[in-house]
């Protein structure tokens, strides 16, 4: 675990991303269990029973490669961890798994889950009927932008114009498209460009493997990864394309 004036990453599956901060961490998006039809793409980082006692868990919505409910089962800390979700369904199904202070917070609410640590819910977007949210997580002088499933870089330039800077920012690169229809999540050039919307001094890929083998991978392809954002990032952006399982310390923040 990570002291007081460390920010510090490792990288799940997917957008499932154990964040330190202020001394206390954090897990976005859980997703530790596969289907039959939804497969992670690549290595497992981290294990349910390798997280530290988490202070929140914040999750973007639904899907359950967003929202693993099954793996959520086995986490021990469910009484001290707050969790954060973006509907009143997954309220329902975190108070069912035994958690005890769940919350769905509406964009522009903000909660402390421990003392010196704020989580903020931020627009991301609807997929259907119900809305997505970002979060940005804020401990131990840091700002880290949380867009799990995000496609619009105008929300990260609306957010940043009434909010300050923030350190990093996480969003996706691998720009899910159906065959016909409108890109799901932003690719690398959109990642990019909203990063630089936020004052972000790095960006941290997320979103960025695809199993070609799922079933849906029939009807939606993928249109870009991290090594393609790091290739267009230029000056004064660090795209950091971190492998699943490996723990990277912001510079700023390094001891």
């Amino acid at each position: 675990m990570s002291n007081s004036g460390t920010l510090a990453l490792t990288r799940v599956a997917n957008s499932c991303v154990l964040l330190e901060a202020g001394g206390h961490a954090v897990l976005t998006d859980p997703f530790f269990t596969e289907r039959w039809h939804l497969h992670r793409g690549e290595p497992l980082g981290l294990a349910v029973g390798d997280l530290p006692p988490l202070a929140a868990i914040v999750a973007s919505h639904p899907y359950p490669n967003h929202w693993d409910l099954r793996a959520l089962r086995e986490y021990p800390h469910k009484a001290s961890t707050a969790v954060y979700v973006s509907t009143p369904r997954m309220v329902r199904q975190a108070r069912g798994l035994g958690f005890g202070r769940v919350e769905r917070l509406a964009w522009g609410e903000r909660r402390e889950p421990v003392p010196g640590l704020s989580v903020e819910a931020a627009p991301a977007g609807r997929t259907l009927w119900w809305g997505r949210n970002a979060y940005v997580i804020e401990g131990g002088g840091a700002r880290v932008y949380f867009g799990g499933e995000i496609r619009d870089v105008g929300l990260t330039a609306r957010y940043r114009a009434c909010a300050p800077a923030v350190d990093v920012a996480l969003l996706p690169v691998n720009g899910l498209r159906p065959v016909l229809g409108p890109p799901i999540v932003m690719g690398p050039e959109e990642a990019v460009r909203g990063a630089r919307a936020l004052g972000a001094r790095a960006l941290v890929p997320v979103h960025d493997a695809h199993d070609e083998k799922d079933l849906p991978s029939r009807l939606i392809r993928r249109h870009g990864s991290a090594r393609d954002a790091v290739a267009l990032a230029g000056d004064g952006l660090e795209v950091v394309a971190l492998p699943t399982g490996r723990r990277w310390v912001h510079p700023a923040a390094a001891p």
